[in-house]
């Protein structure tokens, strides 16, 4: 480098002695390519041969002092050196300096030059340890690294022994008597003598045990020390699960990594998403349980699993698709491969690809009971996780809904009926082939309707390569093209819709998989879908009742009729279809779901208890969903903002306590609230005291509804009505003689977490003289003067068993409302619609939690329901009857009536 800058040159030569050994030639070639990669400085044999046009030389490098040049510098090796040289090492001694002035210096004899000598040698030498420091320990890390390979090979081995020890029944029985003199069989005695290396494994395994002191020498034992040692392995205890996410970019990321992380995480596990590029060694050491989403094989996921093995990682393989069968890999089965312009043998590499990495990971997970049954061909485990909905996209869709008018009431707009294809790829042209001429139909005989189709948003290219549906060119004037937006943004695009179809081509392997992603996520939006009968479609549409399914032109022309001209149809269609899949489909159930598939893992006691309560779940009879009696709606404001909490307040015939009510609800310290009231037919003023008392406080609240059932619906309909006019995840149940205390909704709703299905406070009761004391019995514990409390115990359904001890003012969850189908509605047997409650959510698990605060009043008066009818005789025992046969397990130890004191 010094020579270069001297002489100011980029082109020139070295010359360099072929007697010297050919290591030092590479040693000084690496060294000019990594100091002076921009130059070109050759090396040649020195003396080099005839040449005009060779550059100059730099330096040369020789062996013996008799070859040098007296015109340049020259750097000799070897152990003998003439006098006036300058030794950088023993073997690398500068005996010329040529013409550069720097290195002239180093060779002359003066004070300046003998100090930088001492100085350069010094730095030499230091270089020299240094390097030699670094070679060593490379050389001590790669031992241990051999050796840390070595001892994670003898760990998997050991586990494969110990687990294959662990399978096979022992061949020795020392306590049967009638065996013990037996003679050793045939196959005793010509068992194979083990490998070398299980044997050395055995004997590494006996040298690292420490050897106990001989006072606690144990007696003989039939069972050898490896037999000992080897059938105790560790437990394995899930925790932390790695999502690794194969196709990173795409939606499915949201639906399967995403999604199922937060689902793992809610069921009290830790949880990470990586796209598979990305994975290290530190996340398969920190991961229990890696689940590879739409994995293809390759080099580095080999390497994964390898990993993986040797930190004993459990591994699942998921998929939304059939795309683990590679001669599925056919346009003939997937007319996608043909619209998206690829080749059917890029798709079967693909699916042969992701079908390796299923067969290397342990079990499997997926979406719909057919890719259930078509995984089990491959693994015999396979957990079923549908695809769900999460917190985010239900407040969007609600809002969206919102925005439209009244949710559950028929808007009229424009006056135009839309019916929505939401494909998201161009992967369905020949779904929607058999109903394509039927759309067109349609779109003449009902001039008002509109079909939604969606376009790249920069190009404005259509998904549906509309070429191939000519019989939709006459009537392009009805098509509303809407561009694609973010999956954040798709429940919007859902909302503008009336109608949402699902076309599938029906008994094709590939569509029959298929998930219920378009039905749930228009139901989100209170929309109806009409949907080829595929076996997912059929098992969560409830024909005629929470949407239709249709499988011929016929079937499908007049199931988007019937809904074109019913609208009163399609919103009731849309909400049950909305109550129907709250719960199947939403975060919480996947929480319990995931929750189970991941402590199966935990051993045989954990995978025999995870089975059968899986097993349980699903022997459950269907709860039906929730009855929602006709009503009509009073009063209506709507803020478009989002409150935590609604509070709903069931009346009939109340006015004289109704504004206690109103006002123990505005005095909520809740910011934002919403307030349903849902009148039950009263005959009194109450229905005008309501509708006063709402048009003065609308800006207090962010919802105020006020509804009216048509005809008396009872107490049950009633609240149903309130919980379906509910747009909040929580809700506060309030009849409307009754009072809640300030902090009521805060203290509740702080008290629950994302699985918590209601809470229920402490609840004083009072009358016209003022607070109720609890009568004195020889029983009785508290002392005199103590306030009656309702809902005084600890959370345990097991409480339930003997009889009702939750009142109904408790914060319920709109998801496990849903769940159990909702309040039963009987005027036969009226007044247990909240115990019922209990009961149903009891028997699905779901858990309610008690806050030992009391926060609302219970007032005793003769109108009271539950003195004026509940605990009256005849219709007590009606009661009792009809909920016993709801839960039979449920034995009452208080059957006869009772009166409530006033």
């Amino acid at each position: 480098m010094i020579l270069t800058e001297e002489k100011g040159i980029s082109t020139a030569r070295i010359e360099y002695s072929p007697r010297l050994p050919g290591h030092t030639g590479q040693n000084l070639r690496q060294l000019l390519d990594t100091h002076l990669p921009a130059s070109d400085i050759r090396i040649v044999p020195h003396p080099p041969r005839n040449n005009e046009v060779s550059p100059p030389v730099l330096l040369q490098v020789i062996g013996d002092a008799t070859e040098r040049s007296a015109s340049c510098p020259v750097l000799q090796f070897g152990a003998h050196h003439s006098e006036g040289s300058f030794a950088f090492t023993p073997e690398n001694v500068l005996i010329h300096a040529g013409d550069s002035p720097f290195l002239g210096f180093l060779l002359s004899d003066t004070p300046e030059s003998r100090h930088y000598r001492q100085a350069i040698q010094q730095l030499l030498r230091n270089d020299r340890k240094t390097r030699i420091l670094q070679t060593r320990t490379q050389k001590v890390q790669q031992e241990s690294l051999e050796k840390t390979h070595i001892i994670q090979d003898l760990r998997v081995s050991l586990r494969m022994l110990s687990n294959s020890k662990a399978e096979t029944p022992a061949d020795i029985h020392p306590n049967n008597p009638a065996e013990e003199n037996t003679a050793p069989s045939v196959e005793a005695a010509s068992v194979p003598v083990p490998p070398l290396w299980l044997r050395a494994c055995r004997r590494l395994k006996r040298s690292l045990r420490p050897r106990p002191s001989p006072i606690d020498i144990p007696a003989p034992n039939l069972a050898t020390d490896e037999d000992a040692t080897l059938s105790s392995p560790a437990p394995f205890s899930v925790s932390r699960v790695l999502f690794i996410a194969g196709e990173p970019g795409t939606p499915g990321v949201l639906y399967r990594c995403d999604r199922n992380a937060a689902a793992a995480r809610d069921a009290g596990f830790e949880a990470r998403v990586v796209p598979c590029a990305s994975v290290g060694f530190d996340d398969i050491r920190w991961a229990d349980v890696m689940v590879f989403w739409r994995v293809e094989y390759s080099g580095h996921v080999s390497t994964i699993f390898d990993l993986a093995r040797s930190e004993n990682v459990m591994t699942i393989f998921d998929a939304d698709d059939i795309v683990f069968v590679p001669h599925y890999a056919r346009v003939d089965l997937i007319d996608g491969i043909r619209s998206i312009g690829a080749t059917e043998e890029q798709i079967e590499r693909c699916f042969s690809d992701m079908r390796r990495t299923f067969l290397r990971c342990d079990q499997g997970s997926t979406t719909t009971a057919e890719l259930v049954f078509a995984m089990h061909s491959l693994r015999p485990v396979v957990h079923l996780l549908p695809n769900v909905y999460d917190m985010t996209s239900l407040k969007r869709a609600r809002m969206a809904l919102r925005m439209r008018g009244e949710p559950g009431s028929v808007n009229a707009e424009d006056g135009l009926v839309r019916i929505g294809y939401a494909a998201g790829s161009r992967t369905h042209q020949r779904d929607f082939g058999p109903i394509c001429t039927t759309i067109a139909d349609i779109l003449h005989e009902r001039p008002q309707v509109r079909l939604v189709l969606f376009r790249e948003p920069d190009t404005h290219r259509p998904i549906l390569l509309m070429d191939e549906f000519p019989s939709l060119i006459p009537v392009q004037d009805q098509i509303e093209w809407r561009d694609m937006v973010p999956l954040a943004e798709l429940q919007d695009e859902f909302a503008r819709f009336d109608i949402s179809i699902a076309p599938l081509e029906t008994g094709n392997v590939f569509c029959e998989a298929k998930s219920e992603i378009k039905f749930f996520e228009a139901a989100l939006s209170g929309v109806v879908t009409v949907a080829s009968p595929t076996g997912p479609f059929q098992r969560v549409i409830h024909h005629g009742e929470t949407g239709l399914l249709a499988s011929s032109p016929a079937e499908w022309h007049d199931a988007l009729i019937a809904l074109i001209d019913n609208p009163e149809r399609r919103i009731r269609m849309a909400r049950d279809a909305y109550h129907s899949i709250l719960w199947p489909f939403g975060p919480q159930a996947q929480a319990r779901r995931m929750k189970l598939a991941l402590t199966s893992l935990n051993g045989d006691d954990a995978a025999a208890l995870a089975v059968e309560t899986g097993l349980a779940r699903d022997r459950l009879a269907p709860s039906g969903l929730p009855v929602i009696p006709a009503s009509r709606t009073l009063f209506h404001h709507d803020a478009l903002g989002e409150a935590p909490v609604t509070v709903v307040i069931t009346s009939y015939n109340y006015e004289a306590h109704l504004l206690d009510a109103l006002e123990s609800v505005a005095a909520q310290t809740l910011p934002v609230l919403d307030l349903i009231v849902v009148d039950d037919g009263s005959s009194d003023g109450s229905l005008a005291l309501a509708t006063t008392w709402m048009e003065r406080h609308r800006e207090r609240f962010n919802r105020l509804i006020l509804r009216q059932s048509l005809t008396n619906a009872g107490l049950g309909g009633a609240r149903n009505i309130g919980m379906d006019a509910a747009e909040t995840v929580h809700v506060m149940q309030l009849d409307a003689d009754n009072t809640l205390r300030p902090e009521a909704c805060e203290t509740l709703l702080g008290s629950m977490n994302d699985g918590t299905a209601y809470a229920y406070p402490l609840i004083a009761c009072f009358n016209e003289n003022g607070p109720v004391l609890m009568d004195m019995t020889a029983d009785t514990q508290h002392q005199p003067g103590t306030p009656e409390l309702l809902g005084d115990l600890p959370f345990n359904p097991l409480s339930l068993v003997s009889g009702n001890r939750i009142d109904a003012m408790a914060m319920v969850t709109k998801w496990a409302w849903a769940a159990v189908g909702g309040y039963y509605v009987s005027h036969g047997a009226m007044g247990w619609e909240d115990f019922d409650l209990w009961c149903s959510m009891a028997e699905r698990g779901l858990p309610g939690h008690h806050v030992p605060q009391i926060l609302a009043d219970y007032r005793q008066h003769e109108t009271s329901m539950t003195n004026a009818s509940t605990e009256k005789d005849a219709h007590k025992a009606r009661v009792v009857t009809f909920v016993q046969a709801r839960h039979p397990w449920i034995r009452l130890s208080a059957e006869q009536a009772k009166p409530r004191k006033n």
